[in-house]
């Protein structure tokens, strides 16, 4: 739900500060002058009704052509009445902005990423250095004059980059031990690298250090069709590839002002949930390695193995379905998936009851998760942090109940919280949310059963293909099939957000259309990025030890942190 009476109210305020309000697609920006951006967005946060309280999002867009080459976005959410509103404003090259770190701690690693991609540089900023790239890479990747192969002069440093901890991190006459830790898959789950400030074996301080596995997902998008970029969603969470598949059609759609069948609505619900538990399944599985449990491992594989062939069954992928299109889905189910799905939902609970039946009373499991990593609710809205963390923390939060998307507003299903906030909690939190998926499922078969069979995709021949047999009869399909797949269509200039509640957070889109059939503007809003950003305050004080089930308790892939 936008905000539509809050810019009126900041225009009354601020006057000129305030240039311009915008209104479309139901989304309502405020633009501000650079000069007063900080003061609008405090007064949002601290005395707005309603306030708030969170930065979902932060980034740039580059207009070459304008006088104030640049574009800086804030995507602001208010935890009291689930309303949103998006505030602008715009900088030229070599001019500094604000940092608005001063309102949101979690804007920190949201404007490196900014000074990283588009060399806009923030005022006031306690780190500013790139994230994404090594400090000495030359150009800003999401520059549009920046080359899509990148510069042809390219050359790797003689000696490697970044190795040594910022200044800050190490003052002059500490005698603490600086470590490294990472990167390698076991413990860091993947190419993280944890800097350590360690006295004895108790964490001082810890500084993630990201960027190993950066594939410039953002800058490929913006040079694919839009169909075309839904393969590179697959790729980012490839252990719950169909949620970033839904995330990014659903902005696609906004864009194009589409919305799908029932059917096809339904049918999404219950693979995005089957892709929740299969997420949720691997995250267990290794979690409890990294603590030292392995039979859970092969249990949970056990199960995720049946979710797989049932998704394979649909879509004829295991990992990387690319399973939707504008307006619905590819295909309808195939004969006897149904059976499967229902007897995957009968067996399921009593799978969830073998894993705690290893692990929620296990005394070793329990020393090593509780009281480990808490996780404050006022630091986790603080460092817009969602998904399993958030509602770990005690914060009944979930995009599906607050923001419905995909007839989720049909389903009964509870949103599992904390109390504590730690290790354990978020431990338990995940393993109701497996219980309250399969419900979903459950509910999801039965409402497909309701709706006609073939009814998967919007009737719109701008937006939709022709059927292959409409392809072998009629000359006019055959060439509007070749306009189609060779152009591809092309909405109307304006922007749009959506995101879904993804197995790890809220998870969206922002996509910036100039009337082309590629995206301006490809910007993805990955959840893990900014969740992980909180590992420093949950482990200082723990053990070595502990930061290793802290990270396992977070949920991280690297390919969505790094992009």
């Amino acid at each position: 739900m936008w905000d539509k009476e809050t810019p009126l109210r900041l225009k009354e305020r601020f006057k000129d500060a305030v240039i311009e309000i915008e209104e479309r697609r139901g989304e309502v920006s405020v633009r501000v002058s650079p000069q007063e951006v900080i003061e609008v967005l405090k007064y949002l946060k601290e005395e707005n009704s309603p306030r708030y309280q969170m930065l979902v999002d932060l980034c740039g867009v580059d207009y070459p052509q304008r006088d104030k080459r640049f574009e800086v976005v804030y995507l602001l959410h208010s935890m009291e009445t689930n309303n949103r509103l998006r505030v602008k404003t715009q900088v030229g090259e070599g001019e500094f902005l604000p940092s608005a770190c001063k309102v949101w701690r979690g804007a920190n690693w949201l404007e490196r990423e900014v000074y990283d991609m588009l060399g806009i540089k923030f005022e006031g900023h306690p780190d500013l250095r790139r994230i994404l790239t090594w400090e000495n890479f030359k150009g800003h990747p999401l520059r549009k004059d920046f080359p899509l192969e990148g510069e042809q002069d390219f050359e790797l440093p003689s000696t490697p980059p970044d190795l040594e901890p910022p200044k800050w991190f190490v003052e002059e006459g500490e005698k603490y031990l600086i470590v490294n830790m990472g990167p390698q898959h076991p413990s860091t789950h993947g190419v993280l690298r944890v800097i350590l400030k360690l006295e004895g074996e108790q964490i001082i301080d810890a500084l993630p250090v990201i960027g190993h596995l950066h594939r410039g997902v953002e800058k490929l998008g913006e040079n694919m069709k839009y169909l075309e970029a839904l393969t590179l969603t697959d790729r980012l969470d490839y252990t719950a590839a169909f949620s970033n598949n839904l995330a990014y059609m659903l902005a696609v759609e906004k864009l194009f002002g589409v919305e799908p069948p029932k059917r096809a609505q339904y049918i999404r619900v219950m693979l995005a949930e089957f892709s929740r538990i299969s997420s949720h399944l691997l995250w267990l599985a290794t979690h409890a390695l990294d603590i030292g449990a392995m039979t859970v491992f092969f249990y949970c594989f056990r199960e995720r193995e049946k979710i797989l062939e049932i998704v394979e069954d649909i879509s004829g992928a295991r990992l990387t379905p690319s399973f939707l299109r504008i307006g619905g889905i590819a295909k309808d189910l195939p004969e006897g998936v149904e059976e499967k799905v229902e007897a995957f939902v009968k067996e399921f609970p009593s799978r969830i009851k073998e894993y705690e039946t290893l692990l929620t009373k296990n005394p070793i499991w329990l020393k090593r998760t509780k009281g480990i990593g808490v996780l404050k609710p006022e630091d986790a809205i603080e460092y817009g942090v969602t998904g399993p963390p958030l509602r770990g923390s005690g914060v009944k939060w979930d995009v599906r109940k607050a923001l419905p998307y995909s007839s989720y507003e049909e389903f009964d299903f509870e949103i599992p919280i904390g109390e504590n906030g730690d290790t354990y909690d978020r431990y338990l939190v995940r393993l109701e949310e497996m219980r309250q998926s399969t419900r979903i499922i459950d509910q999801a078969l039965k409402k497909i059963k309701e709706t006609p069979p073939g009814e998967i995709l919007v009737d719109d021949p701008y937006v939709v293909p022709p059927s292959k047999e409409m392809v072998e009869k009629e000359s006019h399909a055959l060439l509007r099939h070749f306009k189609y797949f060779s152009e591809g269509p092309s909405p109307l200039p304006g922007e749009a957000y959506m995101s879904v509640e993804g197995p790890k957070g809220e998870l969206g889109w922002y996509l910036v259309s100039d009337g082309s059939p590629r995206p301006y503007r490809f910007r993805v809003r990955p959840p893990t990025f900014m969740n992980l950003q909180v590992l420093p305050l949950m482990t200082k004080g723990h053990l070595v030890a502990d930061i290793v089930a802290v990270i396992g308790s977070i949920d991280i892939v690297l390919g969505e942190i790094d992009r």
